[in-house]
C-alpha cells in the first residue's frame, strides 16, 4: 500500500526536525571558554516576589509523611564543570577557597560592633515560637532583633548562637551578624506604635508590662543586666523561608530544585558537626536585595540558638541529633517491649556545664546523625556531596574553631575548653566518615612540561593512611564529543605524581583516571576522572567526575 503524499510529508518533516534537534545538541560542546563558572550568574529581576509563610506544623508533617520533593537518584545540579558550588545568592566559597585566618572566622559576617550605645526604642514584641525576644531600634536608626538565654541555662543560647553563626558563615552560608550585648531595663524605651500579637494571633499595642513580662523569662545576670543576643536585620526586604525541595515559583532565577542543590545537600554534613538538628525551613530567611542594578532573592540561614547542645530554651534533648521527633521503629520497639528497649543515645552522658546544654564527640555517628524531622535535600546528600562537604568542615582549623568559640564569652573557661575540643573532635569525625568514603583526590594541576600532581585529602588530613599506590589512564579528549580516545598511556606510582605521555598531551584537551588503590578502602580504586585543556602553552583543568555514574552538566552558551 503506497503511504499517503501528506503523510510522507509529515514523516519527513519531523525525522528532519529530529535530526537537526540532534546534530544541534551534538554540536554543543562539553566544556566552553568559560568553564569551570566561579560565580552562578542570576540574570532576571526578581522585584515581583511576594512574602510567603510555610507553616511549621505542615512542614513536620508533609516531611515526615508524605516525602516531598524528587527523589530520583541524581547528581547535583548546581555543581560546575569541576564539581564544586559557584557562588551565588545561595552560597559563597569561604573555607576550602583560602586558608581563613582566626580573625576573620572570629568577626564572620560582622561589619559593625553592635548596637549603637544609647537607649534601646522597642518597636515590637516577639510572643510567638519558642524564644522569648523583640525587636529594637538603637540610636543609629538601625533595627535588630533581640533575644534571651533561659533562666536555666544562662550563657548557653546566646553562646551556640555566636559560635555557630561564625561557623556557618567560613563554612559559606549567609546568615545575620549576630553580636553579644548586654542591657538593662532602664535602657528600654517603648515606641508608641509598637505592636504584639495576642494569643489568637491579632497585633495590638506594644505596652511596658509587655516588655516587663518578656523579661521574666530571660536570663538575668547577678548585676540585675541581661545578656542577649543582638540580630541585625537582614539586608534588603524579606519575602519568607524557602523550602528544602522545589523552587520558588515567582523567581525566576530560582531554577535548580532545591533537594539538588548541592550546598543544600551538603547541609546535611554541616548540621550533623554542629548538631544544628533545627535545619528546616522555619529558621530559613529570603530577603530581596539589589546586585548590580537588579533584584534579586538573597537567601540566609538564621536562628542558631538549638545548636551545640542549645535548645534555645533549655539544654537540648539527648534525642536530638540521633531520632527524628517521631520515628516508627524505635516508638514500636519501646511499646511492644512495654518499655524494656533503652535507645542508645539515652545512655549518653554530657558534661554538668549549664552554659553549654547537652554536646558531645564520643557517642556522634555523622552518617546516622538526625535532624528533628526529615529533610529532602539531606535525603537526597549522595557520597560526592558529602564529600564535598566534609572538604570544607576539615578546612577550618583548630584555631578558628577556638576563635569562634571565643566569641561566645562564656564566663566559664571549662566551657570554652570542652565546646572547642567537642567541635575539633566532631569535626575529625565528620572527616573520617566522608573523605574516606570515596576516592579522595583533590587539587590536580598539569604543568606544562605534562607533570601531574594531586593531592590526597584523606591523607593529608589524616583521617586515613596514604593509598599504597596510584594508577592513571591517559586519553586525548575531543571536547566537541564528548568522547575519550583509546588510552594512550596507563601508569602506577607510589607518588602523587605522573609525567602524562607525549600522546596524549598532543590533543588540546587530555582526560586522565586516577585510581587510588589502598587495602583499607577499597572505594578508591573507583577513579576521578581530571580534564585538561591547553591554553596559550598552559595545562588548565576544566572537569572532575568523582562518581562514574556522574554526567558532566550541560550549560546553554
Amino acid at each position: 500500500m503506497t503511504t499517503p503524499a501528506p503523510l510522507r510529508l509529515f514523516f519527513a518533516v519531523t525525522f528532519a526536525t529530529a535530526a537537526l534537534a540532534w546534530a544541534a545538541h551534538a554540536a554543543q560542546p562539553v566544556y566552553y571558554p568559560d568553564d569551570p563558572i566561579a560565580v552562578d550568574p542570576e540574570t532576571e529581576d526578581a522585584g515581583h516576589v511576594r512574602e510567603w509563610e510555610i507553616s511549621d506544623l505542615y512542614d513536620f508533617v508533609e516531611n515526615s509523611f508524605l516525602k516531598p520533593g524528587d527523589r530520583t537518584p541524581q547528581r547535583a545540579v548546581n555543581i560546575n564543570t569541576i564539581d564544586e558550588v559557584p557562588d551565588s545568592s545561595w552560597f559563597t566559597n569561604r573555607a576550602g577557597a583560602h586558608a581563613l585566618t582566626p580573625d576573620e572566622v572570629r568577626r564572620g559576617p560582622d561589619q559593625s560592633n553592635g548596637p549603637a550605645p544609647g537607649p534601646w526604642t522597642v518597636v515590637s514584641g516577639k510572643s510567638d515560637g519558642i524564644t522569648p525576644g523583640f525587636t529594637i531600634r538603637d540610636t543609629a536608626g538601625t533595627i535588630w532583633f533581640i533575644k534571651f538565654d533561659p533562666e536555666s541555662n544562662p550563657e548557653m543560647a546566646t553562646g551556640a548562637e555566636m559560635v555557630s553563626t561564625r561557623l556557618f558563615w567560613a563554612l559559606g552560608f549567609h546568615v545575620p551578624a549576630n553580636h553579644l550585648a548586654v542591657f538593662r531595663r532602664e535602657n528600654l524605651v517603648v515606641a508608641d506604635t509598637a505592636t504584639i500579637r495576642d494569643v489568637m494571633g491579632r497585633r495590638r499595642r506594644l505596652t511596658d508590662e509587655d516588655v516587663d513580662l518578656l523579661l521574666t523569662r530571660g536570663a538575668r545576670q547577678a548585676d540585675g543586666s541581661f545578656r542577649v543576643i543582638a540580630s541585625k536585620a537582614l539586608e534588603g526586604k524579606p519575602v519568607g523561608p524557602f523550602r528544602y525541595y522545589g523552587t520558588r515559583p515567582d523567581d525566576p532565577n530560582d531554577i535548580y530544585p532545591h533537594e539538588h542543590r548541592r550546598e543544600l545537600r551538603g547541609l546535611r554534613a554541616f548540621s550533623a558537626w554542629l548538631n544544628h538538628d533545627d535545619s528546616r525551613s522555619i529558621n530559613s530567611l529570603d530577603t530581596i536585595v539589589e546586585r548590580r542594578g537588579r533584584r534579586i532573592v538573597w537567601h540566609h540561614l538564621i536562628d542558631f540558638g538549638s545548636t551545640l547542645g542549645s535548645g534555645s530554651i533549655y539544654a537540648q534533648k539527648p534525642r536530638a541529633g540521633n531520632e527524628y521527633l517521631w520515628e516508627a521503629r524505635p516508638t514500636l520497639l519501646t511499646a511492644l517491649t512495654l518499655g524494656l528497649y533503652v535507645r542508645p543515645w539515652i545512655r549518653v552522658d554530657f558534661p554538668d556545664i549549664p552554659s553549654l546544654g547537652n554536646i558531645e564527640a564520643a557517642f556522634f555517628q555523622p552518617d546516622a546523625w538526625k535532624p528533628e524531622y526529615p529533610n529532602p535535600a539531606f535525603d537526597n546528600a549522595r557520597p560526592d556531596d558529602l564529600f564535598w562537604a566534609a572538604r570544607k568542615v576539615m578546612a577550618i582549623s583548630d584555631e578558628a574553631i577556638r576563635a569562634a568559640v571565643d566569641t561566645a564569652a562564656f564566663s566559664d573557661a571549662k566551657a570554652s575548653t570542652y565546646l572547642s575540643d567537642v567541635i575539633i573532635a566532631r569535626r575529625d569525625k565528620v572527616g573520617l566518615t566522608w573523605l574516606t568514603a570515596v576516592n579522595p583526590l583533590v587539587d590536580f594541576a598539569l604543568s606544562g612540561e605534562g607533570v601531574l600532581t594531586f593531592r590526597n585529602l584523606a591523607a593529608d588530613t589524616r583521617r586515613a593512611p596514604a593509598a599504597e599506590a596510584y594508577r592513571a589512564r591517559w586519553s586525548p579528549f575531543d571536547n566537541a564529543t564528548g568522547t575519550a580516545a583509546a588510552v594512550v598511556g596507563e601508569q602506577t606510582s607510589t607518588e602523587p605524581s605522573f609525567q602524562a605521555p607525549a600522546e596524549a598531551l598532543a590533543s588540546p584537551f587530555v582526560q586522565v583516571e586516577i585510581a587510588a588503590l589502598s587495602a583499607t578502602h577499597p572505594a578508591w580504586a573507583t577513579p576521578v576522572t581530571a580534564r585538561f585543556r591547553q591554553v596559550a602553552g598552559a595545562w588548565t583543568l576544566a572537569g572532575v567526575l568523582r562518581t562514574p555514574d556522574a554526567a558532566l552538566p550541560g550549560r546553554t552558551p
